[in-house]
């Protein structure tokens, strides 16, 4: 049975309570006015809490609520997939989102017991990379790394302001994306200035013009989701990404001079930028296809789509030459291969 007329929903978590009305619904439960209160409760606040925790906040609510209920609720949380438990210093069990939230790990302060949440591509790379070594089938994984922080190393008081993990996921996401376009920018444009042939530079311009375009969306995307925490952007690194990696894509500056000869054929050169943006959609798809999901996801997926556009745009022109027998640089051009 679904939610009764009655019961009103609190507004942005409507998708997580018809999923535990289903989930009730298919256990034989009913969606009691008590349990929605809880569920509420627990989706709205924010962090890792306990059951302790949690009482005290339906309590201040409804004070006869009981202590059963919330325990039960939270269990039912935890099997329905809408919570974790989880055990981050010498305490009791706390329970934190997991709906459409990325999967991941936590540096737990023993002083102050603040908690940062992070995720690796790379650490996660290895958890696959053993587990496939050794034939063996992983249910789940929870990397946990005590120590003390920054602030109380240096004895300062400790604030921590929580913030919304999807949202860091989120604003790491487009700041990666953002990286790229602009590794992209400026592929396109120096690019541009070095070909000499005018249908190739007339695509370079056209490939420039599509990145920059693709920043002031990721830019003004940006200021949106700024806009919904002013925590956001102060908030610790979720997602750890090998800048690094970029390079690989997009070369730099003097790298475009060197692989783009003023003489250079326009079969090659296109060449050269196609392998560019499937590189970067394979890259991307990978990223997007490690997350189950969130918002970070989206934006990986959706730079993905874009980039395979890019390089059938690419590739469209470059079937063109070939078809027409120009595979071969003009007469006196260099043929450099990428």
């Amino acid at each position: 049975m679904g939610q009764s007329s009655e019961i009103k929903t609190s507004p942005g978590i409507e998708e997580e309570l018809e999923v535990f009305s289903k989930y009730l619904k298919k256990s034989g439960l009913k969606m009691t006015r008590q349990r929605q209160l809880v569920v509420e409760s627990f989706l709205l606040a924010g962090g890792h809490l306990s059951t302790e925790e949690l009482y005290e906040l339906v309590k201040k609510k409804d004070a006869k609520l009981g202590f059963v209920t919330v325990f039960r609720t939270l269990k039912t949380l935890a099997d329905c997939g809408l919570a974790r438990e989880t055990i981050l210093h010498d305490g009791p069990t706390r329970f934190e989102h997991t709906y459409k939230r990325p999967h991941h790990h936590h540096l737990v302060c023993v002083e102050c017991r603040r908690t940062i949440e992070f995720l690796s591509p790379v650490e996660e790379q290895i958890h696959e990379e053993i587990t496939s070594e050794y034939g063996f089938k992983p249910v789940s994984h929870n990397l946990q790394i005590f120590g003390v922080c920054p602030d109380c190393q240096k004895k300062q008081k400790t604030t921590q302001e929580t913030v919304d993990s999807d949202l860091v996921f989120a604003r790491d996401a487009l700041k990666i994306a953002m990286a790229t376009e602009r590794r992209g920018i400026n592929f396109y444009k120096t690019a541009s200035e070095i070909v000499t042939h005018a249908p190739t530079k007339k695509i370079f311009l056209e490939m420039l013009d599509e990145e920059k375009g693709h920043l002031s969306r990721l830019q003004k995307e940006w200021k949106r989701l700024m806009k919904k925490d002013r925590n956001l952007r102060a908030a610790p690194v979720f997602l750890h990404f090998d800048y690094e990696a970029l390079k690989n894509i997009f070369p730099s500056r003097s790298e475009v001079k060197k692989k783009l000869k003023t003489n250079i054929s326009e079969v090659d050169a296109l060449g050269l930028a196609m392998k560019m943006e499937l590189e970067a959609f394979r890259f991307f798809t990978d990223y997007g296809d490690r997350f189950n999901d969130t918002k970070g996801k989206d934006i990986f997926l959706q730079f993905a789509t874009e980039e395979e556009e890019h390089y059938q745009l690419i590739k469209s022109e470059y079937d063109r030459l070939l078809a027409a027998g120009n595979s071969k640089s003009p007469a006196g051009a260099g043929n450099s291969k990428s």
